[in-house]
């Protein structure tokens, strides 16, 4: 592997690690949209060609052919959702765990905050948020609740919307099952704020494009909703026709003809985390990774 693009730097967790595994390597791209990850990057590492690029991955096509690499790219990661550097830091206000401004903007560059949701878009906005991005069952109860505690007060921390969203109905000593009751409410507001998932759709097609024939693409997720993005990009370039959106297809009805096969798929069920790595770092238990190979 000569050159790697790494798609969401953070702390430079898996870039350091790929840097140190191949001594082989010439050229590293990183992409993170939060400058403190630029702070942090590995300057120092062992490559001719260290290229750190300021910018959200969803910018992959443009970025790299202005670096003269779309085309010629030996493995690409993207490790989506927030970073473990954002839910450690109270200030980011992307942790419902730590008390801080309500922010969850993983780089200046977002158009607004979580605080600009949670005080100024009508309720139903903030229902279809939590409902279509959090998946959360009780969208209606809690948008409503937050709008009857913005009306009291301004919402401006992390505690501040943890209180107006309150005991749901079903939950037992603050938490369903293993999950707290904010836990979906915001991370429906964190999509909404950092458009992850218009990112991810974006981006996908633009690092298949950009591999060399044989490169790798892998993309780890971390709930449904990624991974059904990253499931049907992943078929659709593997020369497989969607599903149709409404019932099954007749085998006497014309079939619909299948899109050109582009890659193949190195991973036909996701991997996930096995029970040591699960102890070693508990974030890691919902991750799943797809890889797919350019033809």
């Amino acid at each position: 592997m000569k050159t790697y693009v790494d798609g969401t730097m953070g702390a430079g967790g898996h870039a350091c690690a790929v840097i140190g595994e191949h001594l082989e390597l010439v050229t590293f791209v990183g992409f993170d949209v939060d400058p403190l990850a630029h702070a942090i990057a590995p300057r120092g590492a062992r490559v001719l060609e260290l290229n750190t690029v300021l910018d959200n991955f969803r910018a992959m096509r443009f970025r790299l052919d202005e670096l003269e690499l779309n085309g010629k790219v030996d493995a690409i990661l993207l490790d989506l959702g927030v970073s473990s550097m954002h839910l450690d830091s109270p200030e980011r206000g992307f942790s419902f765990g730590n008390d801080g401004p309500l922010d969850m903007r993983m780089g200046p560059s977002c158009a607004f905050s979580a605080m600009d949701v949670v005080n100024e878009w009508p309720e139903e906005d903030i229902a279809r948020v939590i409902r279509d991005y959090g998946e959360e069952k009780h969208w209606r109860l809690i948008a409503r609740r937050i709008c009857e505690r913005r009306a009291e007060a301004p919402i401006l921390t992390t505690s501040a919307l943890v209180r107006a969203i309150g005991r749901v109905p079903g939950v037992k000593k603050g938490r369903s099952g293993n999950v707290h009751p904010a836990t979906r409410t915001f991370q429906g507001i964190r999509i909404a704020v950092n458009d992850e998932l218009g990112a991810i759709e974006d981006a996908i097609p633009a690092a298949i494009d950009a591999l060399a024939p044989g490169g790798r693409l892998g993309v780890i997720s971390f709930h449904s909703l990624e991974d059904k993005i990253v499931k049907d990009i992943f078929r659709e370039r593997a020369g497989r026709a969607p599903p149709p959106d409404e019932g099954p297809v007749s085998a006497w009805a014309p079939q619909p003809e299948p899109p050109p096969k582009v890659v193949k798929l190195i991973t036909r069920k996701p991997l996930s985390a096995d029970e040591d790595e699960v102890r070693e770092n508990a974030r890691s238990r919902s991750a799943k990774l797809r890889v797919c190979e350019k033809l």
